[in-house]
């Protein structure tokens, strides 16, 4: 077994047996893993509390031959995200991003560039001035830029200053992410396309996407 040490970004855990917990993240180096985690869960916990999705973590994994999944020896939490936790719209912006990226991601394919788009994404969330909305639009462009499946800005039907948002968007580097606002006449054209490329390349609805579009109806 071969021993790795990654920084990941838990997508989501799985309680597995008595005391285990499978965990599914997307790491810098390696891309999206499953990696069993053992004694998590009962009294003689080895691993604390913040082990769950929604955090950045420093992990030592070994990977098994002939095996979908790793095992995880060591986590180090290196962020919470405490800033998003606190508020319903960032919780819920934050919950589809990480949908996101399991849903349009594979295992085992390494591609540091979509690590930096996500922990960008969350950065971003954290900054009380950033757009929820605009940070989602954000992380959808690039994401189906990344997997190879974003049209030509010509050929969406969206009206002029739509297009010209979009291609802010597709310009612009991560790092800009929390900046990024987009003019409140142009955001709900591009929610629908991109919105309706996502569900194309998933070919299913996100749970956390339709709930994130209920608190956007409910404000």
């Amino acid at each position: 077994m071969a021993i790795q040490k990654t920084e990941a970004i838990i997508l989501r855990r799985q309680e597995v047996r008595e005391t285990s917990l499978m965990l599914t993240a997307f790491s810098r180096h390696l891309g999206k893993f499953q990696g069993l985690v053992k004694g998590v869960r009962g009294g003689r916990a080895a691993v604390p509390w913040y082990l769950e999705p929604l955090t950045l973590q420093s992990v030592v994994l070994y990977e098994r031959r002939r095996s979908p999944w790793v095992l995880v020896s060591a986590c180090d939490l290196l962020d919470a995200f405490e800033p998003i936790r606190h508020d319903l719209t960032r919780t819920a912006t934050a919950t589809y991003g990480l949908d996101l990226v399991d849903g349009m991601t594979g295992v085992g394919d390494a591609h540091p560039e979509i690590f930096e788009l996500l922990l960008s994404f969350l950065r971003g969330l954290e900054s009380p001035k950033a757009d929820p909305s605009s940070l989602a639009r954000f992380l959808e462009i690039h994401m189906l830029r990344a997997c190879g499946l974003l049209p030509k800005v010509e050929a969406l039907a969206l009206p002029l200053q739509a297009k010209e948002e979009f291609r802010k968007i597709l310009n612009a580097p991560f790092a800009q992410a929390p900046a990024l606002r987009l003019r409140p006449e142009s955001e709900p054209a591009l929610r629908r396309i991109l919105q309706g490329l996502v569900q194309r390349a998933l070919e299913r609805d996100l749970r956390s996407r339709s709930f994130l579009q209920e608190i956007h109806e409910a404000a």
